[in-house]
């Protein structure tokens, strides 16, 4: 049974007692305890906690899991430069293997794993997972934030990883480097490793929290009524059941009533008027500042609200937000991933001369229309041949549809792409088009000219008799 095995099977202190020499690093605890016995923790359980804020504030999940599902659904694949300086795309080995399932968990697929990192990385700043072997191959699994602790010295340089138990005592301990640990932290400050954006948010979502608890309170406990019934002092009541049935008459049209949103019937010089000075929740105008608290968190982790959806965009411009999403926003997030896993993990598993790329190119592909058109202009000539096109239409095979058909125009013509239909061609040798003559076009012309210019005299002629 392998490390991993172990580690999986076993609590993290069975673990270390028997895979690692325990080495004493007293550390403060980080996870959070659970209060009121098994209960759940409540907001103020997890105030100061990432998890908490990405659990109960609707802009950070939003923006956090749009950031994840975009990343983790690249292709991530393997590569190694050729003799030649070319780089090959790897399909088997112990590094191609990995990325294809870094887990071996039910359920923790390549996206699955990958979205947690990042996840880790967008709330905490960092993460870290260990390598191990199971069933004969490499395996990843990942730690979550609140079970490790980074030692370091005075110049803020990692210089171990200590695993902690649940409740938070030291189970084991890595110096590094270590091919077994491979990690990737963000801001780093003497001993303090990683510093989440929601730490820089949480002023700004407890404001907003406070805005939201105050417009509920004045939906709940402000007055609800538009106006008043009016009933002159000159009409008295005719007796107190008189008054009496009215009122809970008219309460049947209020909140609970059974009959909210009908019109009670008045008697007679009773009127019903409105109240100009009622105040609505809808005044707090909080609305307009949950818009903009939205767009505080997208700038925060740099994505434009157009993209996510909490800013309109328009026709024109939403094509240059979506390049502007993969070439600037998202960019940085995926060089980070890319060299943090090619630092240490393909020495790791024994293929230094390999190295993880995301595919970022399948996100940027466009319609099918604009990738046929664009491969069809980048090469010169069709790409595909008959049969692949009629497999698409589930059509059958035809005979000599392996082949791919060149046009004449292209290979000798000097046409640059099929799509251009000799136009450049008769451009640059002052044709015109489809190669026509110009004097015999310009003597068709005349011809129909002339034959209209007679028509016309003739019919004028024939409506003049007509007419005497």
């Amino acid at each position: 049974m392998g490390f991993l095995d172990r580690l999986l099977s076993n609590n993290a202190a069975t673990v270390g007692m028997k895979m690692a020499e325990a080495v004493e690093h007293p550390m403060p605890a980080t996870s959070i305890p659970l209060v009121n016995g098994d209960c759940w923790p409540s907001d103020m359980d997890f105030y100061g906690d990432a998890s908490g804020i990405y659990c109960r504030e609707y802009a950070v999940r939003v923006v956090i899991d749009f950031i994840t599902r975009n990343i983790a659904s690249l292709p991530f694949k393997v590569y190694r430069k050729n003799a030649d300086g070319d780089s090959e795309e790897v399909t088997s080995g112990a590094l191609a293997d990995l990325m294809k399932r870094p887990s071996p968990l039910p359920g923790m697929t390549r996206y699955r794993f990958l979205s947690m990192l990042l996840r880790d990385m967008l709330l905490d700043d960092r993460w870290l997972c260990l390598l191990g072997v199971n069933g004969g191959r490499f395996a990843l699994r990942r730690i979550p934030s609140d079970c490790y602790q980074l030692a370091g010295n005075a110049f803020g340089e990692i210089t171990g990883v200590n695993l902690l138990t649940m409740d938070s005592q030291q189970a084991m301990h890595f110096d590094l480097p270590d091919p077994r640990v491979h990690l990737d932290v963000g801001f780093i400050s003497g001993l303090q490793y990683g510093d989440s954006v929601t730490n820089v948010l949480r002023p700004l979502l407890a404001e907003a929290k406070a805005m939201a608890s105050y417009r509920r309170s004045i939906a709940k406990n402000g007055m609800q009524a538009g106006g008043y019934v009016y009933r002159p002092k000159e009409m008295p009541w005719l007796s107190q059941e008189d008054y009496d049935e009215f009122t809970n008459a008219l309460r049947n049209f209020i909140q609970n009533g059974g009959r909210e949103g009908g019109w009670p019937v008045l008697k007679d010089g009773m009127e019903m008027r409105p109240l100009d000075n009622v105040f609505k929740p809808v005044d707090v105008n909080d609305l307009e500042a949950r818009d903009r608290i939205n767009i505080a968190v997208c700038n925060a982790f740099q994505i434009s609200p157009e993209n996510i959806g909490f800013r309109t965009g328009t026709n024109s411009n939403i094509s240059a937000y979506k390049e502007k999403l993969w070439n600037v926003e998202l960019m940085p997030y995926i060089v980070a991933l890319e060299e943090a896993l090619n630092l240490s993990l393909p020495e790791a598993v024994g293929e230094p001369d390999c190295y993880i790329r995301a595919n970022v190119d399948a996100k940027l592909r466009g319609t099918t229309y604009e990738q046929y058109q664009a491969l069809s202009t980048a090469t010169g000539r069709p790409f595909m041949t008959t049969n692949q096109a009629r497999k698409i239409l589930d059509w059958p095979r035809v005979p000599g549809g392996d082949q791919l058909i060149t046009p004449l125009n292209v290979s000798e013509g000097g046409q640059p792409s099929p799509q251009d239909g000799g136009r450049t061609q008769n451009a640059q040798e002052n044709n015109p088009v489809n190669g026509e003559d110009a004097k015999a076009m310009l003597a068709e012309f005349k011809r129909l000219y002339r034959y209209d210019a007679q028509f016309h005299a003739e019919w004028n002629a024939l409506t003049k008799e007509e007419t005497s």
